[in-house]
C-alpha cells in the first residue's frame, strides 16, 4: 500500500509533493472550511511516508510542514482581527454549529495560549482556533509566539508519525 503511495504521488514530483506539505496545512487553517474538508494533516503525514520511501527530503518535508502551518495560522488569525464573526457566521450551520463555535470562543478567551497549542493537535479545532484568536483580540505577537511553538512542535511529529507509516514500523 504505501509503496503503492509513493509511486502514485511523484507524479507530482519531490516539489509538488512539498507544495502540498506546505499548502494545504496552510489553507487548512487559513480559510476553515477547507480544513474541514480536506485536513492538511493528511498530506504532513503522506510526506513523512514519502521521505521514508526517499522520495522527498525529511527535513525538506518537516520544513514545509511548519512553514504552511505558521502560514495558514497567521492568514487565519488575521482573517479573524479583519473580519471578526462576520466570517463564522457565512459558514455553513451543517459544518458549524453556533453553540460549538461559542464554546470555541470561550475556550480561546480562557486559556489563550495553551488552547492555540490544544488547537494545533486538535483535528476540529486546527482549523478554527486562528481565526477564533482574531476575533477574540489575542495579541499578534502572543498569538505567533504560540503558534510557532505549537507549529515548531506539530510538523515534525507528524511527519515523522508518516515516516514511521511508510517503514511499517510502530507507532
Amino acid at each position: 500500500m504505501t509503496t503503492w503511495f509513493a509511486d502514485h504521488a511523484l507524479v507530482l514530483g519531490s516539489w509538488g509533493v512539498l507544495a502540498m506539505v506546505l499548502l494545504l496545512p496552510a489553507l487548512e487553517a487559513a480559510i476553515p472550511l477547507i480544513g474541514m474538508l480536506m485536513p492538511g494533516q493528511t498530506a504532513v503525514v503522506a510526506g513523512g511516508m514519502l521521505a521514508y520511501h526517499q522520495q522527498v527530503p525529511l527535513s525538506a518535508t518537516m520544513v514545509a510542514a511548519l512553514v504552511g502551518a505558521v502560514l495558514g495560522n497567521t492568514a487565519g488569525y488575521l482573517a479573524g482581527r479583519r473580519w471578526e464573526h462576520r466570517l463564522l457566521d457565512r459558514m455553513p450551520r451543517r459544518l458549524l454549529k453556533p453553540r460549538h463555535t461559542a464554546k470555541a470562543l470561550a475556550l480561546v478567551e480562557r486559556h489563550g495560549g495553551r488552547a492555540i497549542l490544544i488547537g494545533r493537535f486538535t483535528a476540529g479545532l486546527r482549523t478554527l482556533v486562528p481565526t477564533l484568536c482574531g476575533i477574540s483580540g489575542i495579541p499578534l505577537r502572543r498569538y505567533l509566539l504560540w503558534s510557532v511553538l505549537s507549529c515548531a512542535l506539530w510538523a515534525p511529529t507528524f511527519v515523522l508519525i508518516g515516516f514511521a507509516i511508510g517503514g511499517g514500523g510502530p507507532l
